[in-house]
């Protein structure tokens, strides 16, 4: 048989960005790209910070609003060095499972070909130059937009300054929309990497996997894929960042109450972790299907050994001192047990740390704001007597 070339799947580093960062010693899955965050930060928030400091416009107390402007501070403090740090983790992880595809045996032999052709398209789409591109200037024609619409909607924000003919960027105004744009490029760009990592496991589902129904994961052998898929937690921790801040400055700033906001904060928690687990539900068919066929094939072949168990043992009165010396009653055990292994494989490849997961990164941003309706004290006691 013709010997296929090998390739690797990678969402971190990939695309021209990552490859310029790798050269310069800053890729995703460098110790250092902890240092590109800060590095980030100082770049986009730095210069904000002096520029409020020194120079902050004539709008009136722009200075003392842009410190209680809770957005600008977590969309740059947190939520972009959170979406630079887990290029780290999801790019290590999702390389190892796509890699334990390739040595798990669950490919067929005859599957390999088809495996590497998957593993070579996708990551082509990753490092789509082209990609990279439209997603920059979707995200600077979004915000451009916003901006034309803020300097529009009659109220004077921190970063605009009332000139001649009516509202304009102050020199802050101009900073924070020159940089503002990286926030939605991370997250469209993660967005892209994800929908490739889920078409991914789309077509590894629609290959003649070769599920051991009695394997102890429970899930036919495919529990390893949560490894990978639990790293993107991290993504919509960040988007639940954004989400509470932009609430928790409508309350605090605006006078807005929480209670306005609990439906859609229902909503989206829902959204992101459906979205979070939605993925791995693709191989349920395969797994539904595979529990059938166990269970059809194993019962055959136990009620063939109980058979034969029988007329050797009871049937024939054999005598029963002999039993001390074989090992019928332990195989007829390991069946028993492989039996039961088998009617409890789940048909959904996800375990409770994982659900668990997606849940606190969805949720647990968003515990914060319980605070402007209830002193930490009474919530602490809440949930000391919770646990009692």
């Amino acid at each position: 048989m013709e010997k296929v070339e090998k390739a690797e799947l990678s969402l971190s580093p990939c695309g021209p960005l990552d490859r310029l960062f790798d050269r310069v010693g800053l890729g995703g899955t460098s110790p250092r790209v902890s240092l590109r965050a800060v590095i980030t930060v100082l770049v986009t928030w730095l210069p904000l910070l002096v520029i409020m400091l020194v120079a902050p416009g004539s709008g009136e107390g722009s200075t003392s609003r842009f410190f209680h402007d809770i957005v600008i501070h977590v969309r740059l403090l947190l939520v972009v060095p959170l979406l630079i740090l887990a290029e780290r983790e999801i790019g290590t992880r999702t390389r190892m499972v796509a890699e334990h595809f390739r040595r798990s045996g669950l490919i067929a032999e005859g599957d390999e070909p088809r495996f590497e052709s998957i593993v070579r398209t996708g990551q082509r789409r990753l490092n789509s130059g082209l990609a990279e591109v439209l997603i920059a200037v979707f995200a600077y024609v979004t915000v451009g937009g916003l901006v034309k619409a803020v300097t529009q909607d009659g109220t004077l924000f921190w970063y605009e300054d009332m000139g001649p003919q009516g509202e304009r960027l102050s020199t802050a105004g101009w900073w924070y929309a020159a940089v503002s744009p990286l926030v939605t490029f991370l997250f469209l760009r993660w967005g892209w990497r994800y929908l490739i990592w889920s078409w991914f496991l789309h077509k590894m589902a629609r290959l003649d996997l070769r599920i051991a129904t009695t394997h102890p994961d429970h899930v036919g052998g495919l529990g390893f894929v949560n490894i990978g898929h639990t790293a993107f937690s991290a993504i919509g921790f960040a988007a639940s960042c954004q989400m509470a801040a932009a609430v928790g400055n409508r309350i605090l700033n605006e006078g807005a109450a929480l209670k306005e906001y609990q439906s859609a904060l229902v909503v989206f928690v829902v959204i992101l972790i459906i979205i979070g687990l939605a993925p791995l539900a693709l191989f349920s068919p395969r797994l539904l299907l595979a529990k059938r066929r166990g269970l059809i094939q194993y019962g055959q072949l136990a009620t063939v050994y109980i058979r034969m168990f029988e007329e050797k043992w009871i049937d024939q009165e054999a005598p029963k001192d002999e039993l001390l010396g074989t090992g019928d009653i332990q195989t007829l055990a390991d069946l028993g047990g492989g039996f039961e292994r088998l009617d409890t494989m789940r048909v959904f490849p996800i375990d409770r740390k994982t659900m668990i997961t997606f849940a606190l990164s969805a949720v647990g941003p968003l515990l914060p704001l319980a605070l402007t309706v209830m002193p930490l004290k009474d919530i602490l006691k809440l949930i000391l007597k919770s646990l009692v």
